[in-house]
């Protein structure tokens, strides 16, 4: 059976022999051990069911490896030996690495493709990024993009509907203080001396800014600048067109930038359009936000006290209640938030997912909370993962930021120092809720200690080979649905397909556990293989079968390379 040639599809096989045993739907996994005599794959499933089923794990192993060789597995395996305690250890067939190598060669860049089973698959919205177009992207951002879309990439190749969303956070008191920055910066360039303010921007990107503007518009506010105090004193109209102009070219910088990082976005929801629209106003406020106060209102889940308006959110689960409406009339964060969410499933999303800065560690329970109370009432439609810092060494360092003051490593800085590739691939190589930091310096070497540099040249070495190949007048490469030769397969060739054959697992559990790093740790280990096997079998040789089988062997480890390097939107090149 075709399906069985992965190691997905032989524990799928499995798990249905578990389940007619033991009554019951199973999960199986599988395990390559340590030493070729323990077998080719290994499961503990035998362990795992005894003790359910009240059966002695040895004789349920046993019983387990009797119906699977009689039934689904006669043909792809050998014979099977129960080990210690109860592990089932399987010795394959040679027909089996044949035929997965050619399975592998068939499907191509669809390897491992919608692996996830249909009653998992899901409609799903994810954001990420997300920060206030206030200045430009750093490094911090840089880890949350290639992870957001890694994510993003993995969902889709596995079987989900993934839109990609960027929410602009263009409401409330930090876009204020980044249009009064820049409208310092637009007079201080017109020789006119207005502070910044407390607390302001004073990156050099916002004297940039503001020479911009002036080549734009020329003295347009000059006299609306010189007759303020200070920033503060600016009229409301001549602030938002500060703050309207400035989020427009800072949004601009981060798409140019998120695509030179290869990150690209479905969706950019402005904050600020939240507040906008037609009909009855709820509590002062129209558009999404009203609509959400409204539903609220109807839950009964607002109060007022103080002068303030309340939710309840300790009903489900925060700690304390939270205002959404100031004793001023303003809106809370808070509320844009539950809006947006409200937003969110009104567009007909099954599963939300939001990807959030260390920093907002202590804004889930009442995010959760406040979403938990939106009908149709189910927390679990939301998922929220929060990532962590991102360090950058260099010459054995830690360089230190800060956005504020505007001492920072950019990401256009960051792709300019190691490239996009080693950015990429260096970024999602730990789980995003581990601190990372990236060496610099070995980012760049050319050596097999820079993993990105070790993958990308296993890939390379194969296009060479192949290419080597196509010059030979007797070339011959595997042909689609044809079965290769009947040849020995020896233990390392083995070796790099049970590697192979792990791929689609590798998707499907780094797609459930939101976990890009898992593919990273992959390539390596794929790489490693495909680096032994060239150093022990040659693929050009006098034996016609050999070659082909090699080269089709080499086929399905470039195009797994390719593909693999792709979900994590790193480049796979032919040359290097």
């Amino acid at each position: 059976m075709a399906e069985l040639h992965d190691f997905a599809g032989l524990a799928a096989s499995l798990e249905r022999a578990l389940a007619a045993i033991v009554s019951e739907s199973c999960v199986v996994e599988l395990s390559v051990p340590a030493r070729p005599e323990h077998g080719d794959v290994s499961t503990n499933a035998a362990l795992v069911w005894a003790s359910r089923v009240g059966r002695k794990p040895r004789e349920l192993a046993e019983e387990l490896g009797a119906a699977w060789l009689q039934g689904e597995g006669a043909g792809v395996c050998d014979r099977f030996e129960v080990a210690g305690p109860g592990f089932l250890n399987l010795f394959l067939s040679s027909s089996w690495y044949r035929e997965a190598v050619q399975r592998m060669v068939d499907l191509g860049p669809d390897y491992g493709r919608g692996v996830l089973p249909p009653s998992e698959r899901q409609v799903m919205n994810i954001e990420f990024v997300s920060v206030n177009p206030t200045g430009p992207l750093h490094v911090g951002h840089a880890r949350y993009a290639a992870y957001g879309d890694a994510l993003c990439r993995l969902f889709a190749f596995a079987g989900h509907r993934v839109t990609r969303e960027f929410y602009v956070n263009d409401y409330g008191t930090q876009m204020t203080k980044f249009g009064q920055s820049l409208a310092a910066r637009y007079a201080q360039r017109l020789g006119i001396d207005l502070p910044l303010p407390e607390d302001g921007y004073q990156g050099d990107y916002l004297v940039a800014y503001a020479e911009r503007l002036i080549a734009e518009v020329g003295e347009r506010y000059r006299m609306a600048v010189a007759a303020a105090p200070h920033v503060a004193a600016l009229t409301p109209d001549v602030l938002e067109e500060f703050k309207c102009w400035g989020r427009d070219r800072v949004l601009e910088s981060f798409k140019d930038t998120l695509q030179r990082l290869r990150v690209t976005f479905d969706v950019w929801k402005s904050e600020l359009t939240l507040y906008e629209g037609e009909g009855v106003a709820q509590r002062g406020f129209a558009g999404e936000v009203g609509k959400a106060l409204a539903q609220m209102d109807a839950e009964g889940l607002l109060y007022e006290q103080d002068g303030a308006v309340w939710l309840r959110t300790t009903q489900y689960g925060d700690d304390k209640d939270r205002v959404l409406v100031r004793q001023t009339g303003e809106p809370t964060y808070f509320l844009s938030d539950i809006a947006y969410h409200r937003d969110k499933m009104d567009r007909g999303f099954e599963h939300l997912i939001d990807i959030w800065g260390a920093d907002h560690h202590g804004y889930v329970p009442r995010m959760k909370a406040a979403f938990t109370a939106l009908p149709p009432h189910d927390p679990e439609r939301l998922e929220l993962i929060i990532g962590q810092l991102v360090n950058l060494i260099e010459s054995g360092e830690q360089k230190r930021m800060s956005k504020r003051r505007g001492d920072i490593v950019t990401i256009n800085d960051l792709i300019s120092a190691i490239g996009v590739d080693a950015a990429r691939f260096f970024l999602v190589g730990r789980s995003h809720d581990s601190t990372l930091d990236l060496d610099l310096d070995l980012a760049v070497e050319e050596s097999s200690k820079n993993p990105v540099y070790y993958v990308q040249y296993a890939h390379a070495r194969i296009c060479s080979i192949l290419r080597n190949l196509e010059r030979q007048a007797d070339a011959k490469l595997p042909e689609p649905e044809t079965e290769l030769p009947r040849v020995h397969v020896a233990a390392t060739e083995r070796a790099l397909v049970k590697t192979l054959s792990q791929y689609p697992l590798v998707v499907l559990d780094a797609t459930r556990r939101r976990a890009p790093h898992r593919v990273y740790t992959y390539l390596g280990e794929l790489a490693a293989e495909f680096h032994a096997f060239y150093r022990v079998c040659r693929v050009l040789t006098d034996k016609p079968d050999v070659t082909l089988f090699r080269t089709a062997l080499c086929l399905a480890t470039r195009s797994t390379l390719a593909g693999g390097l792709d979900l994590l939107g790193v480049s796979a090149p032919q040359t290097m």
